[in-house]
């Protein structure tokens, strides 16, 4: 006899809470969007707020009123996560407990994984790096040079997350100084905990899936230039000075001589002889410009940490609709997390189906406020 405490709404809020719990970058980002939007399908797209920043000027004889509004940016829903799976009789008549062990916190947990996997990809955003390419932070200098990075962007010294790969988290606790509790001042917590503690005035996290950046095959040029001047403002740049077809890839980083800053690759190019007709990159080219034949140095293939506040990224998780056809679903929402169940029966197998599923839309809503910790 089937369970009637399993409905929709129960499994939906356990699932729910199952989530929470359980995301690294999820629970590190800005979402605070409940209860903004209605129900929305995949490719739609929503207009969300960006938290406001206000900039302190001199009083002299009369004030500057700022605008206290949010400013809005468009967000694309592209990700559609579902885990839909078979359910048999006897299943239903676990408890919810059980019924969580054995199909709820597994669903949750693939669910988890690609919302998480989706917010690291975000990665080619950031322009602003830290370490070095290719090689694991192997002293103290590395973990003190990405505070200086963040420090010199200006980035806010309160609630600074980093999140590393299990690499880069092997590295760190190679250092006596960091493997050491008393080093870091937090009683040995981190050690028994599954973060990694706070090290250096910034919280750290392990997270599987942090990317590894492949950069495009010009990294190895070392004859890149600027091919005409670009002026202030610009967001393409034309090249040469390479060889062949080499390419530049989407979330490269390169810096060009005589201009201060780094810049990320935002469309994928290939070269023809060894020159680039156009590469597009943000930040825009800052006061000055690029001079012509300016050297181009692309940073090589690396391990694509993030260092950030929350406010430089945002997740939107919206609600999806109850379908027509579907006499049992439910779905829930809470602390900008939402997850739809629905039940189901397949006729030509004839068995009981459960669906999960979220609907979310993620991006970098201000750059300046994160750094890639490169290894």
């Amino acid at each position: 006899m089937a369970n009637t405490l399993l409905t929709p709404n129960i499994i939906a809020r356990e699932a729910l809470m199952i989530l929470q719990n359980n995301t690294v970058m999820g629970g590190l980002v800005y979402r605070d969007y409940e209860g903004e939007f209605g129900p929305s399908r995949v490719g739609d797209t929503i207009s969300i707020r960006k938290p406001a920043a206000f900039t302190a000027k001199e009083f002299t004889s009369t004030i500057d009123v700022q605008d206290a509004k949010e400013p809005r940016v468009a967000l694309t829903l592209e990700k559609h996560f579902d885990v839909s799976t078979s359910v048999t009789s006897k299943e239903w008549t676990l408890d919810l407990d059980n019924f969580s062990a054995r199909i709820i916190a597994p669903a949750m947990v693939a669910i988890n994984d690609a919302v998480d996997s989706y917010l690291c990809s975000l990665y080619t955003q950031f322009n602003q790096t830290s370490g070095t390419a290719g090689t694991m932070p192997s002293a103290l200098s590395s973990l003190a040079a990405l505070d200086q990075a963040m420090n010199e962007a200006k980035i806010p010294v309160a609630n600074r997350k980093v999140v590393v790969n299990p690499a880069t988290k092997a590295a760190m606790f190679s250092l006596d100084a960091v493997a050491r509790a008393d080093a870091r001042g937090d009683e040995g917590t981190a050690l028994r905990e599954a973060s990694m503690g706070r090290i250096m005035g910034m919280d750290w996290y392990m997270d599987q899936n942090i990317k590894s950046h492949t950069a495009g095959t010009a990294s190895a040029a070392t004859t890149l230039a600027v091919a005409g001047a670009v002026s202030a403002g610009a967001t393409t740049l034309a090249a040469d000075g390479g060889t062949g077809s080499q390419t530049l890839k989407i979330g490269d980083v390169f810096t060009v001589a005589g201009a201060s800053g780094s810049y990320t690759v935002t469309a994928d190019a290939t070269a023809t002889s060894g020159a680039f007709a156009s590469v597009a990159f943000l930040p825009a080219a800052p006061t000055g410009g690029f001079a012509d034949d300016a050297v181009i140095t692309v940073k090589a293939s690396h391990v694509a940490n993030l260092a950030f506040v929350k406010e430089a990224i945002a997740l939107a998780a919206v609600p999806l609709e109850i379908p027509q056809g579907a006499a049992n679903a439910a779905y829930v929402s809470m602390g900008g997390l939402g997850i739809r169940v629905v039940y189901g029966y397949d006729v030509a197998t004839k068995t009981d189906t459960i669906s999960f599923d979220l609907l979310c839309g993620a991006k970098v809503i201000d750059p300046r406020l994160g750094v890639r910790f490169l290894a």
